[in-house]
């Protein structure tokens, strides 16, 4: 086998074998048998205008978990705990709506139980949550919350930074337990406003919970926008991705070409060297036959 099909073998199976490490730690991470993603088609979780490395924006594609691999932990747990996904405290959570109708992509902010008895909810989570970030009609007993529901500095546009939810009226509509939700970049919360599709909605229970965000794959959802013609929103909200995808996509063939490059000349040294050992190698002396 010549040297040159050889090596062109041995690449095309490094890259086949990098491909399938990754597949197989995307599998094993997120605890799906195949990777699964979501094109994010809506500005509700962006942190401003601009797409941002690290933050769920328009025309970003997201690897989901499978939420029985991936424990929720909602805002308030994470703002305790310090635990931090996509610039924000507590995991980002893909929830149902019903048939027909696009799931959604929030944040998961509290989780409430509803007692049948008293009519009430609680929230053992806000035992250890400052007093300060949250208030209640009800008074600060986080075992019996009725009324007005606040918690403050949790909003990423401008304006005010506080989200309240009205939970008479979510005792009255829809009387069980769940996730308070919410997008970063959404005034209110899921349940005190109305969605794309309809809504408001209840708590989004257990079993409405599709996925969990887990990795971001920046700009790439831009195709998929191109195709269903919602490039006015790219323009609009993210104006930035499609320089920022062109300028990845040169940088990773400038790398491979770098590559490239040095194996070739890796190789054209490696030749010369040879050819020149040849060249200087002493003739092998001359037999002259005695007739």
């Amino acid at each position: 086998m010549e040297k040159d099909t050889r090596n062109t073998l041995l690449t095309i199976v490094a890259v086949i074998a990098a491909f399938a490490f990754v597949f197989m730690g995307i599998a094993i991470g997120s605890g799906n048998v195949l990777p699964q993603t979501t094109v994010v088609e809506s500005e509700s979780m962006q942190h401003g205008v601009g797409s941002q490395i690290g933050i769920i924006d328009t025309a970003d594609m997201i690897i989901l978990r499978n939420p029985d691999k991936a424990p929720i932990e909602t805002y308030v747990d994470g703002y305790i705990n310090n635990y931090q996904t996509f610039g924000s405290y507590g995991n980002v959570i893909i929830y149902s709506r019903g048939d027909g109708v696009n799931p959604v992509i929030h944040r998961a902010i509290l989780w409430l139980d509803y007692n049948d008895a008293t009519g009430t909810w609680s929230a053992p989570s806000l035992a250890n949550y400052p007093s300060d970030r949250w208030t209640a009609t009800s008074g600060a007993d986080y075992n019996n919350l009725s009324g007005t529901l606040t918690l403050k500095s949790i909003v990423y546009i401008s304006g005010s930074h506080d989200a309240s939810i009205d939970l008479n009226s979510l005792a009255k509509n829809w009387p069980h337990s769940g996730y308070l939700t919410k997008g970063d970049n959404n005034s209110g919360f899921d349940q005190s406003t109305t969605l794309d599709g309809g809504g408001p909605y209840g708590l989004i229970q257990e079993e409405r919970v599709k996925s969990v965000a887990w990795l971001e794959v920046p700009w790439v959802g831009v195709f998929r926008m191109w195709l269903n013609n919602n490039m006015k929103k790219v323009d609009s909200q993210v104006p930035n991705t499609v320089p920022s995808l062109a300028a990845a996509i040169f940088l990773i063939v400038f790398i491979l070409y770098g590559l490239s490059f040095l194996f070739d000349q890796r190789y054209y040294n490696k030749y010369r060297k040879q050819l020149i050992e040849e060249m200087n190698a002493p003739s092998p002396p001359i037999t002259v036959e005695k007739k």
